[in-house]
Formats: C-alpha cells, structure tokens, sequence
C-alpha cells in the first residue's frame, strides 16, 4: 500500500493576527467595564455574550488545523511504529536466546558442582577406609595421616571452572516469577497483600523481593534470566 504522508493544515498568520487584536481588545474593556446600575449589568451580559462568540469562532477556527496536526502527528507516530517493530522483535528473540544460554550455563555449573561435591565425598570415603584398614592392621602412623588426608579433602572446596558468557554492555539479573498450579489452594492475604482474585503482578512481585524464598498455596516460583544490553 502506497504511503501517504499527512501534512498539518497551516493557520493563516493574518487571520491569527486579528484574531489575537480581538482578544486583546476585549480583555481590555472587561478591565474597564464597571457595573453600577441594572442598565449596566444588561450590557455586560451582552458584553459576556460577544466573549463567548468570539470564543466559539476562534475554536470553530482551530478545530479543523488542530484535527489536521493530530492526524500528521499520529500518522509519524504510525510509521515509526511500523520502522521499529521489526527491531523490538529482533532484540526480544536475541535477548530470550542470550536468557535460554545463561540459564543452560548456570545449569551445567551446577551439574559440575554437584559432580565435583561426589567425587569429593568418594575420595574422603575412600580415604577413610584406607585409614580404618591401616588401624585394623597395626599401622598406627600410616591411618593417621590417611585420616588427616581425608579431613583435607572434606573441608576443600572443589573448585569448578566453567565459562561464563561475558559481553561487553550486556547484564543480566535473575526474574522470581510465579505460576498457579491449584487455583483453589491461593489465600487470600499474603504477607498483609490481598492477592485474592489471584493476581500475578501482585504475587511477582512479592517473590522477586524475597528472592525466591516466598512459599504460597497453590503458588509455584520459579526463575527466569532478564538480559539487558547496553547500545
């Protein structure tokens, strides 16, 4: 479809002019009007009545020029819209994709974790059978630096090397969020806020600020990463 571009009707500069001499004029006798008498009060309702339709001509005046600038204005804003649309889509898609490798990096730290946590336990385990055999053995001396070994290894902390994503202007921060899972089970009241006819917003925000920890009925919480990229 053929763009058509709006372009705002212009007032007249003479017409706008008399208009501006007119008002000011009449401004000026209302400061010099004086009412004292009921003659003069009748002619200060008439003098009201041409305030008022001199009103009413200058806004049947504008209506239309500002109908017209509304129209130019709404038209830029309709064009824009179309111009940045496809890009707010492109940065949503980019930035769940970023979220989704976060979240799988996070993940897989925490698997390395766990693993290096069970290795950690099998190696003390392992030492401390070595030490009650050397014991049951009469080797004194040899279970008890096998027991000091495996007290190391039970207070080291594993040390887990996984690469995190690190762009330059990009940061993240972690979402609470909640999802219904039993309607029914949803109170009322949750920490003195009304939550009752279930309200997520409410509920969202009441999990981000106990980062989690919230615990509600028929509520579960669970997170989401939020990209934020610097231009």
């Amino acid at each position: 479809m053929q763009e058509v571009n709006v372009l705002p009707v212009q007032a007249e500069p003479t017409i706008e002019s008399e208009q501006k001499s007119s008002a000011l004029k009449i401004l000026e006798q209302a400061k010099l009007l004086s009412i004292n008498n009921a003659l003069d009060y009748d002619g200060a309702a008439a003098f009201t009545k041409q305030v008022k339709t001199l009103s009413k001509r200058i806004k049947d005046y504008w209506e239309p020029l500002k109908k017209s600038a509304r129209a130019s204005w709404q038209s830029l804003v309709d064009r824009e819209k179309e111009l940045l649309t496809p890009l707010d889509q492109a940065e949503t898609e980019v930035k769940k994709k970023m979220a989704a490798y976060q979240h799988k990096v996070q993940e897989e730290e925490r698997a390395a974790r766990l693993l290096a946590e069970k290795l950690k336990r099998e190696e003390a385990e392992r030492l401390l059978a070595q030490a009650t055999e050397a014991a049951d053995q009469g080797n004194e001396m040899e279970s008890e630096i096998l027991l000091a070994q495996a007290e190391i290894v039970e207070g080291t902390k594993p040390a887990v090397q996984i690469q995190k994503p690190t762009a330059t202007g990009v940061s993240t921060r972690t979402l609470y969020r909640a999802r219904i899972t039993n309607e029914k089970q949803v109170p009322v009241e949750v920490a003195g806020v009304v939550i009752r006819p279930v309200d997520i917003s409410a509920i969202n925000k009441l999990a981000q600020a106990s980062k989690g920890k919230l615990q509600i009925p028929g509520i579960e919480i669970y997170t989401e990463q939020s990209v934020a990229v610097r231009a």
